[in-house]
This record gives C-alpha cells, structure tokens and sequence, in this order.
C-alpha cells in the first residue's frame, strides 16, 4: 500500500509514519510538508491514500483535495486536520473525502489505514 501523508507538522509525519509503518511492513509512506510538494507527489507517483491537513503554509488542504479527486476519484483521501467543525467536515465530504478526523483521533485514523 502506497500512502502519502501531507502535514506541515515533521513531529506529526514522524508519528504517523512510525506507528503505520509497524503495523503495516508492506506500506510505503511518501511525506509532503505543503501544497506544492503534494501535487508534485501525486503526479509522480501512485497513492492508494492520502492523509491531508487542511491547514497547510502555502495553501488550503482542501483545494488539494478537490483537486486530487477529481483527478483520481477513486483515491482514499483522509482529512485529518486540527480544524474539525461541522462546517469544514461537512464541505470535505461533499467534496469527496472518504473520511475526516480530528488530529486528536490518531488511533482511530491508524486503524482505518492499517
């Protein structure tokens, strides 16, 4: 499984990477840290999901989502953002997010990855 998580957070990356990569030997996990280095990952390669921030420095995780499923609908994108009102959750979903948890929900995006 191919997974690209997009975080501007290292200590975040570094967390989910670790505790996806021991439950999982065969995930393959790609970092990005802003908008720009998501897209040039997505074009360059095959991901079977994707775990986005909405808050990112140089843009708006959810454009990039838009922008992904309507390049590849069949992608799993996660929203996985510090921001989880109502109103972000609901505007993710009607845009095709798969699912969208709280930053605090780490287990819980953990075990629907693993």
């Amino acid at each position: 499984m191919n997974v690209l998580i997009v975080d501007d957070s290292d200590l975040l990356q570094d967390r989910l990477k670790k505790s996806l990569s021991e439950l999982n030997k065969n995930i393959n996990i790609s970092l990005a840290s802003n908008c720009q280095e998501a897209m040039d990952m997505f074009t360059l390669h095959i991901y079977d999901k994707i775990i986005l921030d909405i808050s990112l420095p140089d843009g708006s995780g959810i454009q990039l989502l838009r922008l992904f499923k309507k390049t590849k609908p069949d992608i799993d994108v996660i929203m996985f953002t510090n921001y989880p009102s109502a109103e972000f959750k609901k505007n993710c979903m009607e845009l095709g997010a798969d699912h969208f948890f709280n930053k605090t929900e780490m287990a819980s995006l953990i075990k629907i990855i693993s």
